[in-house]
């Protein structure tokens, strides 16, 4: 039988901890989440995590690119859809490049596998509510002189983000990072979806080609020849 030395018997205890994956005010945050759990607290959080679940996104996405499509605003479909879709893929993809291992179990109410940076309930829940609140602000001049309204977007992935730091399901910085990202994601889609396209023609040479279409007997010129004298 092999023997485990003492430096690689530490570091698996440290990984089994949970300390080995924690950085900077990680364990803090977790810690006095922790400590201020009561039952209460712990239903309203489990109830707001499910809000960022894979099944609630896709049903939510799904149904306002359908909203969308039957309106004949297929532009609004296709970001909101292919968005959503895009920003799963990437934040999948993300979680593989960084494999980082999630709070340890006596901390973290929650039973999972997939690695935790970043998180996905905190990155996709701000791609999709944020594509649909752009969505929905090209789309209705209501909601454009409405736009209180469009806050519901940022604050459902801010609740649902700090419930899973609160479940122990995330690490802080997973957390941060998701907003971040899914912030940064749906601003680069917006960008590309409606960026303003070129100007026809810049203003000074739209005005020197009316100035040339102007009849010469209706500019206002002054009149030529010599001045009058009586």
């Amino acid at each position: 039988m092999l023997m485990q030395s003492p430096a690689s018997s530490e570091a698996e205890l440290l990984q089994s901890s949970g300390q080995a994956t924690s950085f900077g005010p990680d364990q803090y945050v977790l810690d006095w989440m922790v400590d201020h759990r009561t039952d209460t607290w712990t239903a309203v959080m489990k109830a707001i995590t499910t809000l960022g679940n894979t099944v609630t996104l896709f049903v939510v996405a799904t149904v306002v690119t359908a909203a969308f499509a039957f309106a004949r605003k297929g532009r609004l479909a296709l970001f909101v859809g292919l968005g959503s879709a895009v920003g799963s893929l990437l934040m999948v993809a993300l979680k593989e490049l960084f494999s980082r291992d999630r709070p340890p179990m006596p901390e973290r109410m929650i039973d999972l596998s997939s690695h935790s940076f970043p998180s996905g309930h905190a990155m996709c829940s701000t791609v999709v509510f944020g594509l649909i609140a752009v969505a929905l602000y090209q789309a209705s001049p209501w909601v454009q002189s409405h736009m209180w309204i469009l806050l519901f977007a940022p604050l459902l992935a801010l609740s649902i983000g700090i419930s899973r730091v609160y479940l122990g399901a995330h690490w802080m910085t997973d957390v941060l990072a998701g907003w971040i990202l899914g912030a940064l994601y749906v601003a680069g889609a917006t960008w590309i979806t409606f960026r303003p396209g070129p100007a026809e023609q810049p203003d000074s040479l739209a005005a020197q080609q009316a100035s040339a279409d102007t009849p010469q007997n209706i500019r206002t010129d002054p009149p030529q020849g010599p001045p009058d004298k009586s």
